[in-house]
């Protein structure tokens, strides 16, 4: 989700994925929201958030705003063309769950902008996975119903950043590491799971330890919208040697596709994925090199539509470090 504006370009046609592999799978969703889990066999919850603060989205997050870092990369380095509000129309608290909402106007001259939400960790909600142990990072969410016509351009994710991103000054991707637990573009039945590491230098073809600027990892079929999923990381360092290191994604508790420490076969880059300590982000952005690589065009569309039906809802969020 970060980068340059010419990050995804290169995934057209996506579903061939040179450099991503494809999954398939039949997780199965929950169809009611559930509660978040108190325990885990093996792990200790360390952190978790259910929007029951009395400060509310504050409480653990703060708000992205605009259509960049301030001083850095305009439109978010992908080539997004939202604006990011904190406006109850775009993201809010309602029965402990966050909703994060597109909306679309439409000026007197038919100039049409579109707002949205982003929300990323506090300084203080950063984590690691420590030596020998392993971390999951898991949330629930509900994605969008409306049809795949009415969705184009619309991209939801849950997702990760090193921390050095901010003690940088919002500088350094993709060197300092990205995780995307969560990636949806379009509409479509189906999400990403990669990973962005090493260096870019706005060139084209892809390149590096984690061949940016597409990335590295996968993506599941299948996945039913409008219908409560558990979409989760789980760093493993149990190995000695950090080669066979391990990052999974999980989807309602079935692993899906890894990347360990000898794909990315880079010591530095691997570093920054899974041993530093990274912070969460929660957002839906709107067009972008992602959508527009997998649509093969500029999105969003005309047809494009904005509200709670191509948003994304968040029950919880939570951080389990193994015993």
């Amino acid at each position: 989700m970060t980068g340059t504006i010419f990050s995804y370009t290169s995934l057209l046609p996506l579903l061939a994925l040179s450099s991503v592999f494809a999954t398939l799978g039949n997780s199965t969703p929950i169809m009611k929201r559930a509660n978040v889990p108190t325990s885990k066999a093996g792990y200790n919850r360390v952190w978790y958030e259910n929007w029951g603060h009395k400060d509310g989205i504050t409480h653990n997050w703060v708000f992205n705003l605009g259509t960049s870092y301030p001083g850095q990369v305009a439109q978010w380095g992908t080539g997004e063309i939202q604006t990011y509000t904190n406006k109850a129309e775009n993201i809010k608290i309602v029965n402990k769950i966050l909703w994060i909402t597109p909306k679309k106007k439409t000026d007197s001259k038919g100039k049409v902008t579109w707002t949205s939400g982003r929300l990323e960790g506090t300084r203080a909600n950063k984590w690691a996975c420590a030596d020998g142990k392993k971390m999951v990072v898991e949330a629930s969410i509900k994605l969008g119903s409306a049809g795949e016509a009415q969705q184009k351009g619309i991209w939801p994710a849950f997702w990760m950043l090193g921390d050095d991103f901010r003690t940088r000054g919002y500088k350094g991707w993709p060197e300092i590491g990205e995780i995307d637990i969560m990636e949806s573009v379009n509409g479509k039945r189906q999400t990403w799971g990669l990973i962005h590491c090493g260096m870019y230098d706005g060139q084209i073809p892809i390149r590096g330890p984690c061949n940016e600027p597409d990335g590295k990892g996968g993506y599941v079929k299948g996945i039913g919208r409008g219908l409560w999923h558990t979409y989760g990381i789980e760093i493993d360092r149990t190995s000695k040697n950090w080669k066979n290191e391990t990052i999974t994604w999980i989807i309602n508790g079935v692993r899906h596709h890894s990347i360990t420490g000898s794909q990315i076969n880079n010591a530095s880059a691997w570093n920054y994925l899974a041993h530093q300590k990274m912070f969460i982000l929660l957002d839906v952005a709107v067009g972008g090199g992602f959508p527009n690589g997998v649509e093969g065009g500029l999105t969003p569309y005309s047809t494009t539509i904005d509200g709670d039906s191509v948003g994304m809802q968040v029950d919880w969020v939570a951080v389990w470090q193994s015993t």
